[in-house]
């Protein structure tokens, strides 16, 4: 059975941010083409790019608020949001807390204000410096919200706040869920372990493949693909800072058209676009071939600019 959550506007909050966003970027973007090439036209560019972080983890927050359901079957409740599955095998409830119990729990603990899973690092410390930020920065603030009352570990999987919640209480985590009709939820829940299990299932977040990746764990690899990536927007700052100044045609490459120089920054681009894929391919069974392949994108891009600063020299 699929049981909705709780009515909540948090995804239209999250549709509508990300929209308004990317109408920014694109306008940022128009201007960027439209200028001529200056100093100002790069940290259009840079701040563009940018943009792109607060746009995808809105994005983020909308797609898990919209997908957002609770299944239940004989082995478990399985809570969907976006790409993950947190699996809740049945036989490991061990209680069922609602209203007054919640109230209790909850009576003197600390206020936790939006999400602060592994994604919403950044929003989490931005809205612990600055609380005002919250209604700005959080978008569905009890899905993915970890807390700890009476020194048990709560993760509020829900669309409602924290009081208004069902917690699933187990050995290992309680679990804060919001369908949206609790009476048939608790009941089906009822005749579901009435009935046992078809088999075992494990307590468990399930996340796509992509999100395993022992890369996004190393911080070598990310530090040399970060890099890389650097390296391509140094190269694109300097040509653009340059190209100002240079003449027409440039007597130190055979007189050819000034506007070559952003050969240099192609080529940065294309080098760390080529050797991260392989990189990306690689690594997981090979760590070296992968650090090997971003340490030559970068290598091929000081070459790069070594030779960008010796065409354009004055």
């Amino acid at each position: 059975m699929t049981f909705k959550p709780a009515p909540f506007l948090e995804g239209r909050r999250a549709a509508l941010a990300t929209g308004i966003l990317l109408v920014v970027n694109f306008v940022l973007l128009i201007v960027f083409f439209a200028k001529p090439v200056a100093g100002s036209t790069f940290f259009l560019f840079v701040i563009s790019l940018l943009l792109w972080l607060p746009i995808l983890y809105v994005a983020w927050r909308a797609w898990t608020c919209f997908t957002l359901a609770y299944w239940i079957d004989r082995n478990a409740i399985t809570v969907v949001y976006g790409p993950v599955r947190q699996t809740i095998p049945l036989g490991d409830i061990q209680e069922i807390r609602r209203a007054a119990a919640v109230a209790d729990w909850q009576q003197g603990a600390p206020v936790v204000q939006g999400p602060n899973g592994e994604a919403d690092w950044a929003v989490e410390r931005l809205v612990r410096r600055w609380p005002g930020l919250a209604r700005w920065l959080c978008y569905g603030p009890e899905l993915g919200t970890r807390r700890v009352l009476k020194g048990k570990r709560v993760n509020s999987l829900a669309s409602q706040p924290l009081a208004d919640q069902i917690l699933l209480v187990t050995v290992q985590r309680t679990y804060g869920i919001s369908p949206d009709d609790p009476e048939r939820f608790l009941a089906a829940l009822d005749d579901f372990h009435a009935l046992g299990p078809t088999h075992l299932v494990e307590q468990q977040r399930h996340w796509p493949a992509v999100a395993r990746w022992p890369l996004w764990q190393d911080p070598v690899l990310m530090g040399l693909l970060a890099a890389g990536f650097v390296g391509f927007l140094v190269l694109l700052g300097v040509a653009i800072f340059r190209f100002t100044g240079l003449p027409y045609a440039l007597p130190l490459w055979d007189n050819l058209d000034r506007r070559l120089i952003f050969v240099f920054p192609a080529f940065g681009l294309a080098v760390w676009l080529i050797n991260g894929a392989w990189g990306l391919l690689v690594h997981r069974r090979h760590r070296i071939a992968a650090a090997l392949l971003f340490s030559g994108a970068v290598a091929a891009q000081l070459a790069a600019l070594v030779a960008l600063l010796s065409v354009t020299r004055g």
